[in-house]
C-alpha cells in the first residue's frame, strides 16, 4: 500500500513539475529592438517595433531583391512608403549597400519567404 501511495505521489509531482515548466514559457517573445535576419525568420516577423540591418546582394527586379546579414538571407519586396512599395533606386539603394529597415512583414509568395511592407530607416 505504501509503495502504491508513494508511486501516486511521485506521479503527481512529476505531472505538476511538467505542467509548471510548460506554463512558464508562455507565448514566445515578439521581436523588438535590432534583430538579425535569422531572428526575424525564426519569429516569422512577429513584432511591433524592431529593425533589421541588411545588405543588398542582388536584384530580381527594381522592387524585389535578395538581402542578407551575417546570419542569413531573405528576399525583400520594396521599401514601402505611404502604403505603396517603392523601387530600391527611388530610395537610393543599390547592390552592396547596407541599410536599416523597420518592421518588415513575414510573407510567403510563390513558395518563397519574403520581407514586405518594410520602411527604410537609414542607409549606412
Amino acid at each position: 500500500m505504501k509503495k502504491i501511495l508513494s508511486a501516486i505521489i511521485v506521479c503527481i509531482m512529476v505531472i505538476s513539475y511538467i505542467s509548471a515548466l510548460s506554463s512558464c514559457g508562455g507565448a514566445p517573445a515578439k521581436l523588438s529592438g535590432s534583430v538579425t535576419v535569422k531572428e526575424w525568420l525564426d519569429k516569422k516577423g512577429e513584432g511591433d517595433d524592431f529593425t533589421v540591418t541588411v545588405k543588398l546582394v542582388s536584384f530580381e527586379n527594381p522592387y524585389y531583391a535578395l538581402v542578407e546579414d551575417d546570419t542569413g538571407s531573405v528576399l525583400l519586396f520594396g521599401l514601402w512608403e505611404n502604403g505603396e512599395p517603392k523601387a530600391f533606386a527611388e530610395k537610393g539603394i543599390d547592390t552592396g549597400d547596407t541599410f536599416v529597415i523597420k518592421n518588415p512583414v513575414y510573407n510567403v509568395f510563390e513558395g518563397n519567404v519574403e520581407m514586405k511592407e518594410a520602411t527604410l530607416v537609414e542607409k549606412k
